[in-house]
């Protein structure tokens, strides 16, 4: 599987240009000013708006230097789904598909979500250290016209010494968002029945929740809607639960 790029949102707003691939058939590359060439991206940040119904869902998702466009329709149906729980202001990790649509001083760029979920601070500030990382690196290679790819983008954007270094100032003000004491420490696997029960524990009263209630827990916490959906499942199947009443759940 293609790798998902990490680049902040005011990179991606930037962009105005596309480069057909030479390699596959699978799209075109969004390049933007700081020299990344997108498809995939991965992206955390807290939805400050959200819109839409139906098959289609967007909202913005803001990082410390701008807001991201994401959409999810009816191709990624879990995701929007997922998005369909969460209430703004929340914190989101979103991969999806890097798209520009138009060109020139009217390019939009929008990531059309594949997989979403709830995130927490700690999470966007893992990610904010991520992308200055690999934003970092870039400048430095366009710095040095280091390749073909970045020879290309100085020349779609004519990059000058004083760009990159406002693009620096860009990643300064994106690091003073986090806070000093982040760490990475030990990531372990999230298991998705262990975390929806231990949600659910504070959850519902003498009656239980209601089942579409109990999703929306399991996405609060960050599980996507399906893996929610199978979470709720395995819970019933294993005893931990039952159904006092049709479309009701109650913890054992």
């Amino acid at each position: 599987m293609e790798l998902s790029g990490r680049i902040f949102a005011r990179d991606l707003s930037s962009a105005r240009h596309t480069i057909d691939s030479s390699e596959d058939r699978d799209g075109s590359y969004v390049v933007t000013p700081t020299g990344a060439w997108c498809r995939r991206l991965f992206v955390v940040g807290a939805i400050t708006e959200q819109k839409g119904s139906g098959d289609v869902i967007w909202a913005r998702v803001a990082d410390p230097t701008g807001t991201f466009r994401v959409t999810a329709d009816w191709q990624s149906p879990d995701a929007l789904e997922t998005l369909r729980y969460i209430e703004p202001p929340a914190f989101v990790a979103v991969t999806g598909r890097a798209v520009l649509i138009g060109s020139g001083a009217r390019a939009n760029a929008t990531v059309n979500a594949e997989a979403l979920c709830a995130a927490d601070r700690t999470a966007r500030d893992l990610w904010v250290l991520a992308t200055a990382d690999a934003t970092l690196d870039r400048l430095e290679a366009l710095k040095k016209c280091a390749d073909e790819r970045t020879a290309t983008a100085r020349r779609l954007y004519q990059t000058t010494d004083e760009d990159i270094r406002d693009m620096a100032g860009m990643v300064r003000t994106a690091l003073a968002s986090i806070r000093p004491d982040i760490s990475v420490g030990e990531i372990t696997p999230i298991i998705g029945r262990d975390l929806l029960l231990a949600a659910l524990e504070d959850e519902g009263g003498s009656r239980g929740i209601g089942v579409e209630d109990a999703i929306a827990v399991g996405v609060q916490s960050g599980l996507s809607a399906r893996d929610a959906r199978v979470a709720l499942e395995e819970l019933l199947a294993a005893g931990e639960c039952y159904q006092p009443a049709s479309g009701m759940i109650k913890l054992i």
